[in-house]
């Protein structure tokens, strides 16, 4: 049975993609309708209790930029930005990093297969320890993320919705979090978080009195944030490698699935941002993002019973691929962000919107670009094909996984060859 149809008894049918119980405070709504977004986006929002609570749990802190409340969120914010690496240094550091996940193989290999997906997640996090956060990362770190047992999976997101619509899980009730957190695993992320922070923060130094580690340091010694706030920074560049790598896994596979646009974006390399936006439009890393109005919960249950929602979903993927809004919605095409209104009107949300929307936004879109370039590039050793058996959908595409917060491609197989000296970058077939 399908989790809708298992599920259906719960949805409020008078309210739309709305569920709960009517006894219970929390009616969470589901949406993929960028007039609907536009309507809830008039007044003052935040983002959700429920949100906070799944992003808690995944984020292992709920005191970094990510999971904190708003107004700490933007002081840190600002600190963030201006700590970012300058746009000229992203060529090198793209480099660097396909060179490490997508070495050469060596002459005569037929061709190397490689999961992309675990592979990212390590050699993401080391650079942006390296260049997001500024430490000198030492071996021993290193050497942990080498060894250490770091899953590319992750929790269904809607399910988590409805349990909490449900109020089978309430974010303070710590039993309840502790028997969810086992079954799921979580507590084996934990260990290798803290293991990492401690390794970070006991063996590390900056690498530039301006960089993200050094402010950190910074705000810690003058109390400007606490102990607790610090070590949340520092868990969140683990959480953001998750959302980087599966980026940057569907970017390599799409790029394997359409080896024409090689050609096409080293002769414009204008068009790799527009490739991107279409890797992020058809496999967006977060698959939802959740919202409520401000103050919502200062209601009484009168007021509140009036409302549509207390939670509103915005289900990214659905949204991306919403027939009603784009043209060809499974279709790969890259070329409809030449036009500069083609994300406009809350249909095009990969990094969530307002004031909460993802503070890391740049240096990914940044980053995704300067790697799909380089891979293009003639400078690049290695060229990119799928394996026979490759699971793709109707369209000759990766199949993405809706409906988890951070998802990953479903085969993120890819096969490397040497490229020849003669050899055109069209890709492999």
């Amino acid at each position: 049975m399908s989790l809708p149809r298992l599920l259906d008894p719960f949805r409020l049918k008078s309210s739309g993609w709305v569920y709960g119980f009517r006894l219970i405070r929390n009616r969470v709504e589901f949406t993929a309708d960028p007039e609907r977004v536009k309507e809830f986006s008039k007044c003052p929002f935040t983002r959700s209790q429920m949100t906070m609570d799944m992003l808690t749990r995944f984020h292992l802190s709920n005191q970094s930029i990510v999971v904190s409340d708003d107004e700490h969120a933007a002081t840190m914010r600002k600190t963030f930005r201006d700590s970012l690496p300058s746009r000229e240094r992203f060529a090198v550091i793209a480099k660097d990093l396909v060179e490490e996940v997508l070495p050469r193989p060596s002459e005569g290999n037929a061709g190397a297969e490689l999961h992309l997906s675990n592979a990212l997640i390590r050699s993401v996090y080391i650079s942006l320890l390296t260049h997001m956060l500024g430490v000198q990362v030492t071996q021993a770190g290193r050497d942990y993320v080498r060894d250490a047992n770091i899953q590319s999976g992750s929790r269904p997101m809607q399910l988590d919705g409805i349990m909490y619509a449900l109020g089978v899980v309430i974010p303070r009730w710590a039993p309840m979090r502790k028997i969810v957190e086992v079954l799921r695993g979580d507590h084996h992320t934990r260990r290798i978080a803290a293991d990492l922070e401690k390794l970070i923060f006991e063996d590390s130094v900056p690498s530039g009195p301006d960089t993200w580690y050094a402010n950190l340091l910074r705000m810690k010694s003058t109390k400007k944030i606490s102990g607790v706030q610090f070590r949340g920074e520092l868990t969140s560049m683990l959480v953001s490698s998750f959302s980087l790598s599966a980026a940057m896994s569907s970017m390599l596979l799409c790029v394997a699935a359409r080896p024409e646009y090689v050609s096409k974006i080293r002769k414009d390399p204008g068009l790799a941002k527009c490739f991107v936006n279409e890797v992020l439009r058809l496999y967006p890393p977060f698959r939802q993002f959740g919202y409520e109005h401000k103050g919502v919960w200062d209601k009484t249950r009168t007021e509140r019973a009036k409302l549509t929602s207390t939670d509103l979903m915005l289900t990214i993927f659905a949204l991306h691929r919403n027939g009603a809004v784009w043209n060809t919605p499974n279709e790969f095409r890259p070329e409809r962000f030449l036009s500069s209104k083609a994300a406009w009107g809350r249909k095009y949300l990969p990094f969530g919107m307002g004031k909460r929307a993802c503070s890391g936004r740049l240096y990914s879109e940044w980053l995704l670009c300067h790697v799909l370039m380089y891979i293009c590039s003639e400078e690049c050793q290695v060229t990119l094909g799928l394996p026979d058996d490759f699971a793709m959908d109707s369209e000759g595409l990766p199949v993405g996984l809706p409906g988890r917060l951070i998802s990953f491609p479903e085969d993120d197989r890819i096969i490397l060859q040497a490229k020849h000296p003669c050899q055109d970058l069209a890709g492999v077939a």
